[in-house]
């Protein structure tokens, strides 16, 4: 038997009753069928009785006040900061996940829930938020589609004194999921595209294209898209991979939706798997290149030295607008309406 803390406990919103007590979860696209007592795969839904419930509900072991560009987002909001929470939990194991304390904790996650003293609820996060001159929220650090129902009072609550919200995802929650999420008050998101197919499958055990559908699916609804992919070397690092992944930014989502290639350093599995070194900064400038040469507008490099590659030029008139320094705002040449100063040209949301 699986003890929980019942505090933690909500139930699931999207769920569906089966024979024999058995429940299927349906807020990520695993669509784990659960047996009773026990948990799905992100260690993170469990089936009581024939019903779904969240076991992490307000439990938020990781707290902090991030820029926006951390995320990263580079058009939204430039300059503010966003009150950033994450729980436990997972529905993808990526070897080389830098969150791994939080994704894959050593302990089980009903002990630590069993034990955490990390309750808090939307009220005082929001109260947190004012307090500290937060401009929005953002659930990240693990997957913040396992933080869903906590994730829509949280957003709504926001909503209604004025922040913005933001998710930092794996994208790949359900369909229905990701239009809840819209309708509660998701204003941005940063889809991580780990790869191409066989990667994703591979490594994640997941649909790449039902992250590509959910990017699509989330500009429709209005939502702010940048795409980040971690470029490991030799992993997911040729040609190939990275331009088809530009390429189908810009057919899919738009020669504006800003891509974010990010340098790998080992984390977590990655010297048991080979991958010991972090990747090449004359590699990515080369994929840099090859990324805007399919016609992308905003390219951004992460995770090297050279700030420059985070600077956001004006597709227009070719001026820096936005000079960057390491998770924050140098420089700034856009106006409230979020125009290039210079020529007039759109930059960013405001």
């Amino acid at each position: 038997m699986i003890e929980i803390n019942p505090k933690y406990y909500k139930k699931g919103r999207f769920q569906k009753r089966l024979k024999n007590n058995n429940a299927q979860c349906l807020t990520c696209e695993r669509k784990c069928v659960i047996i009773p007592n026990n948990l799905g795969c992100c260690k993170t839904r469990i089936n009581k009785e024939g019903k779904i419930f969240s076991i992490v509900y307000g439990c938020i072991p990781a707290i902090s006040f991030n820029p926006i560009e951390k995320k990263p987002l580079f058009h939204f909001h430039p300059g503010t900061i966003a009150l950033t929470i994450g729980t436990y939990g997972c529905n993808f194991d990526c070897f080389w996940c830098q969150n791994h304390h939080l994704s894959h904790p050593r302990d089980p996650i009903p002990l630590l829930i069993k034990r955490s003293s990390h309750y808090l609820s939307v009220e005082d996060l929001i109260k947190l938020a004012l307090r500290n001159n937060c401009q929005g929220t953002s659930i990240s650090f693990n997957e913040p589609t396992l933080l869903l129902e906590y994730s829509l009072e949280l957003f709504r609550l926001a909503k209604k004194h004025g922040l913005y919200n933001t998710y930092v995802s794996n994208g790949y929650m359900t369909e229905d999921v990701l239009k809840e999420l819209a309708r509660a008050g998701l204003d941005a998101i940063n889809i991580d595209v780990k790869g191409n197919a066989e990667v994703v499958r591979k490594y994640c055990g997941a649909d790449v294209e039902k992250v590509w559908r959910n990017a699509r699916i989330a500009k429709e609804l209005g939502i702010h898209v940048e795409i980040t992919t971690l470029v490991i070397e030799n992993l997911n690092s040729d040609s190939p991979t990275i331009e088809s992944i530009a390429s189908r930014i810009y057919s899919e989502l738009g020669e504006y939706t800003p891509f974010h290639i990010t340098r790998f350093y080992p984390h977590y599995k990655s010297w048991d798997h080979g991958f010991n070194k972090p990747t090449s900064i004359e590699l990515l400038k080369k994929l840099y290149t090859l990324a805007k040469n399919t016609g992308l507008k905003h390219v951004y490099l992460g995770n090297v030295p050279d700030l420059s590659y985070e600077n956001t030029i004006c597709p227009r008139c070719s001026k820096i607008v936005i000079k960057r320094k390491i998770f924050g705002i140098d420089e700034m040449h856009v106006n409230l309406k979020g125009e290039c100063k210079y020529c007039g040209f759109k930059i960013c949301i405001y």
